[in-house]
């Protein structure tokens, strides 16, 4: 049964609306790194998103991509099948990314190099990539 009212099952809507706050997690962290001296929250809201999408993808994402690996196989020409093995390539490298920042930034110090900025900055964009083609994914299987 979907709560959202598509062909989804529960288990699949549950992870589009989590992963809907974790991007919200993230805009929020964003906006405290962009403020000064708020580092120490911005890393713990960054590390809460990190945590809770490595659940989604242990818990669903993982055992879902594992179980149609066959049907991808077959079907590898439709553009659908690229967005579906392009979506979590982008996402491990993301949460890769992510964990790496959490782990070595903690506890974020009061002053950053430039060069860690660009890595976050592109750690959030290869996030914000993966978002959309998760919904794109999303969309393509349960709606259209």
């Amino acid at each position: 049964m979907s709560i959202l009212g598509t062909r989804a099952e529960f288990v699949y809507d549950l992870n589009l609306i989590l992963q809907i706050v974790i991007i919200i997690i993230l805009f929020t962290g964003a906006y405290y790194a962009k403020r000064k001296m708020q580092y120490r929250v911005h890393g713990k809201i960054m590390g809460l998103a990190i945590i809770l999408n490595a659940l989604s993808i242990l818990l669903i994402m993982a055992p879902r991509l594992f179980s149609s690996l066959s049907f991808l196989a077959s079907t590898i020409a439709q553009p659908r099948s690229d967005i579906t093995i392009l979506h979590p390539v982008f996402g491990i490298i993301g949460e890769i990314l992510g964990i790496a920042l959490v782990a070595t930034l903690r506890p974020c110090g009061s002053r950053m190099g430039t060069h860690v900025k660009y890595l976050m900055r592109t750690t959030f964009a290869v996030w914000a990539l993966t978002f959309l083609l998760g919904l794109i994914v999303y969309v393509s299987f349960y709606i259209l």
